[in-house]
């Protein structure tokens, strides 16, 4: 929709008098009123009024638009087993009653459709709508809202006592240190044999845990808890972290909202001030001087009614979850950290040993050992479950890479080398890590589609600027220290990673680019002046990377590649993708030409490693379709 095409903007051309600014405001006002009408009132309802619109967890972003009555068939079978298994249907009046007495409100229940079933997904951040007697009805904050000093002094407990998790890992980059110190361990042993000689073999389990959330026991996760909040009184501080913005000058800085806790004993804590913070680069970390008090008693009262009086309204009628812990909880995630941190401190035990490496991303184990008893015994604890802890292994998705059958079932076994976990491979003889790039496109769509379902189009008044703030901003999000680490992956596999990592960002930036318009289309200037600055950060993020004399290998990522690699890398990943449409960027095309030959490396060892990575690459996108 164009400013110039509306009538009032017209009605003002045809007088040609200039607009006071009051009046232009006043008019661009209206005009925002009549786009958010035909949004909120009536396209959006239209589209509610005939279709139930979900993502899905085969196809990820993508947007699927089922018929009322298709519905309903496809989710009768998946509503009634959540019925019958997790929830207890309650009073309406009675439901009522309790959420009139309390912070929390109840949740929202929406189903996601699987290959086989549907997934239940609980929307703890919805705020709803609470009656007031005598009194207009009002928005109560969302359950996660109320819940957030609990998740704080959750948070403290844990950084003051970090083997507590023990396993337990936040996110797939913490996996690189504990890999990196069962390989140091595993070469002093076979010390003279070489890092991980071939004939040294490393066994591989993981395992799938069934409905994790929806299983944890209430009784016995509500004691531990009680057991690990140690204070009597917490005082919870609230700051933003303020990040410079990236690309050009007419993005803006990021800020991100927070919250410490801390004892109110502690010294370090007193309003005017925040810490237990780093601050990383160049972000600014500022308090907020908000300061609040909580009592232990308060707080756990507050959890107990969180995950045993958990409210999910589904249409008109009410139901209790009766067993597991609330999905969708901003608590969920260190919930069952904390209560499988338990488990395998008395069950699993005997895997603290030098031998055994054990990794969990909340309920995902992973065994790396080169001892096969202690990878079969943990197959055995594991498999035949565990009731007190609510444990039950699913065999079908579970993986090891040796001949393993326990009490009958036999475990299926891996195919290759290379062992899938969490969006990553890891190498079963050289532990080193790439991207695990096919379970992306595991829905057999084209890449084009993947792609394209996970972009968001900004087709603003200065679409070439929005289109390089865009790119810059998440390229650091796929550049992981867990791909480029030199002290751990060998050169080779890097140079793989990170050609692999710029053809991704070409892909992504071809699909960006192919869906603006001919009219908002940026420039040829505009495309080389965004993968210069691509090329730039990433040469940035390296060079922070470099190896000190000071600085400890097993616990600090590590990266040696020179910026003229990293310069020919991008240019060949970004003349691969974009040659398949030489005719839409001659210019472009060019320039990478001219990049690529000014970074060629003089070296013969060196040419002949890059130009393998880039085989090595074209050979994993050769088959997609973008």
């Amino acid at each position: 929709m164009r400013w110039t095409e509306c009538p009032i903007q017209q009605e003002s051309s045809s007088t040609q008098q200039k607009l006071s600014l009051s009046d232009l405001q006043k008019r661009t006002e209206l005009l925002h009123e009549l786009v958010y009408y035909i949004f909120d009132s009536l396209l959006i309802p239209i589209i509610r009024a005939h279709f139930y619109v979900t993502e899905s967890q085969m196809h990820r972003n993508r947007l699927f638009y089922f018929r009322h009555d298709i519905w309903r068939v496809l989710s009768a079978d998946p509503l009634a087993h959540l019925k019958s298994s997790m929830l207890q249907e309650m009073k309406r009046e009675k439901a009522e009653r309790i959420l009139a007495r309390r912070p929390l409100g109840y949740s929202t229940l929406r189903l996601l459709p699987k290959n086989s079933g549907a997934r239940p997904i609980v929307n703890l951040r919805r705020r709803t709508v609470k009656q007031r007697k005598g009194r207009q009805a009002v928005l109560a904050p969302s359950i996660n809202s109320v819940l957030a000093p609990v998740s704080s002094v959750l948070n403290y407990e844990k950084s003051t006592r970090p083997g507590i998790f023990r396993a337990g890992m936040n996110s797939v980059a913490e996996m690189l240190p504990k890999l990196k110190a069962f390989k140091d361990n595993f070469s002093r042993r076979i010390e003279g044999e070489g890092p991980i000689p071939q004939k040294k073999r490393l066994y591989f389990a993981k395992l799938d845990i069934q409905s994790c959330f929806d299983t944890i026991p209430q009784d016995s996760l509500i004691a531990l808890i009680e057991e690990i909040v140690s204070e009597e009184e917490y005082c919870v501080t609230k700051h933003v972290e303020i990040k410079p913005a990236r690309g050009d000058q007419r993005s803006k800085p990021t800020k991100k909202f927070g919250a410490r806790a801390a004892p109110v004993h502690d010294p370090m804590v007193s309003p005017g001030t925040v810490t237990g913070k780093s601050i990383k680069g160049s972000s600014v970390l500022v308090n907020t001087g908000v300061l609040k008090g909580h009592n232990k008693d308060d707080l756990l009262d507050l959890l107990e009614e969180h995950v045993r009086r958990n409210i999910i309204k589904i249409g008109k009628r009410y139901f209790r979850q009766k067993n597991g812990i609330p999905q969708g909880s901003v608590l969920s995630s260190i919930l069952c950290n904390f209560f499988y941190g338990k488990l395998e401190q008395e069950v699993l035990g005997f895997l603290s040993c030098r031998e055994a490496v054990l990794l969990r991303l909340i309920d995902d184990f992973l065994l790396i050992t080169w001892d096969p008893n202690l990878a079969m015994r943990f197959l055995e604890v594991m498999v035949r479950g565990q009731p007190d802890y609510g444990v039950t292994v699913n065999p079908e998705k579970s993986v090891v890479n040796f001949e393993a059958t326990i009490d009958g079932i036999l475990i299926p076994r891996l195919v290759g080398s290379k062992f899938a976990y969490c969006g990553v491979l890891i190498d079963t003889h050289t532990l080193e890590i790439q991207r695990d790039r096919d379970r992306l496109f595991s829905t057999g769509d084209p890449a084009a589609s993947v792609i394209a379902d996970s972009l968001t189009i900004e087709a603003s008044r200065a679409p070439g600027d929005s289109f390089n703030r865009k790119i810059l901003e998440t390229f650091p999000s796929v550049f992981r220290n867990t791909f480029i680490d030199t002290a751990h992956n060998s050169l080779p596999v890097v140079l793989s990673n990170l050609y692999a990592t710029f053809a991704d960002w070409a892909m992504r930036m071809y699909q960006y680019l192919k869906n603006l318009s001919k009219r908002t289309r940026p420039s040829s200037a505009v495309i080389i002046r965004t993968i210069r600055d691509v090329i730039s950060l990433a040469t940035k993020l390296i060079r922070a990377k470099r190896l000190n004399p000071q600085q400890d290998t097993r616990r600090e990522t590590v990266c040696s590649i020179k910026r003229l690699q990293a310069e020919y890398l991008a240019a060949a990943a970004f003349r691969f993708v974009l040659g398949r449409k030489q005719t839409q960027f001659p210019e472009v095309l060019h320039w990478l030409e001219l990049i690529g030959k000014s970074s060629r490396p003089t070296v013969d060892r060196e040419a002949v490693l890059l130009r393998k990575a880039v085989k090595n690459g074209e050979k994993i996108f050769e088959g997609w379709r973008f």
